[in-house]
């Protein structure tokens, strides 16, 4: 794993061990010229749930984001990242469905998903993001998940952007 651009591009990035699938430069590089193109990268708050080793956080920060917040049950991975690049950055380890009820109060620009596949997390991290309210007014949510599972039901008053890669997919979502 590796930042494809910005900063700190080049850099390798430490990737978590087992049944795990970190984004890849193909997906990664269509993704940030979406959200580039849409002004939702440079200065930026962003939320990374899911994390893993932290690659689309990072990679956030690198092209210019203001903020990210990285969030998942096994943070050793995305705190050794952060640590090698000199990024001072809010971890939190911790449930999903627990993270996002905490911050409740607060609002990002980009909430980016990557829960394990074929997990059934999407859906239900999906509808906690908006329950919770923590998208500010022009933002998105990014759901990535197996092509094989169309399970993002979104409700009337959202859009929906769908990109398929090979196995994967992105849900790229706004409302309004």
């Amino acid at each position: 794993m590796r930042v494809i651009s910005g900063k700190y591009k080049g850099r390798t990035l430490l990737s978590p061990h087992g049944e795990v699938r970190p984004t890849t430069d193909l997906v990664k590089g269509s993704l940030f010229s979406m959200l580039d193109a849409g002004g939702l990268v440079r200065d930026a708050n962003w939320l990374d749930v899911f994390c893993g080793g932290g690659g689309i956080g990072i990679e956030a920060l690198s092209r210019g984001a203001n903020s990210c917040v990285f969030t998942d049950i096994d943070t050793s991975n995305v705190c050794s990242n952060l640590k090698k690049l000199d990024l001072s950055c809010r971890v939190i380890r911790s449930d999903f469905r627990r993270v996002l009820r905490l911050l409740r109060e607060e609002k990002f620009d980009v909430v980016f998903c990557d829960p394990p596949y074929k997990s059934g997390y999407a859906q239900t991290a999906f509808e906690l993001i908006l329950k919770y309210d923590i998208i500010t007014d022009g933002g998105v949510i990014i759901i990535e998940h197996s092509c094989e599972n169309d399970l993002i039901n979104v409700p009337e008053d959202c859009i929906i952007d769908k990109r398929v890669f090979g196995v994967s997919a992105l849900e790229i979502i706004t409302r309004g």
